[in-house]
């Protein structure tokens, strides 16, 4: 359960960021806003993989 509740954190984040993005920063760092949301879609990745293996 603690790597679902990891991987919706990171879903969150994701959205704040496009979320940001959008309507504070009027579209104008898309780039690097998906940049980032890569980046945090990685890190959630690794994260529910390594959780994954510790359990078996």
């Amino acid at each position: 359960m603690k790597y679902i509740k990891g991987l919706y954190v990171s879903l969150v984040l994701m959205l704040i960021v496009i979320l940001v993005n959008t309507t504070i920063f009027d579209d104008e760092y898309s780039g690097i806003a998906m940049f980032v949301c890569l980046g945090i879609f990685i890190m959630g990745t690794a994260f529910f993989i390594n959780t994954k293996q510790l359990k078996n």
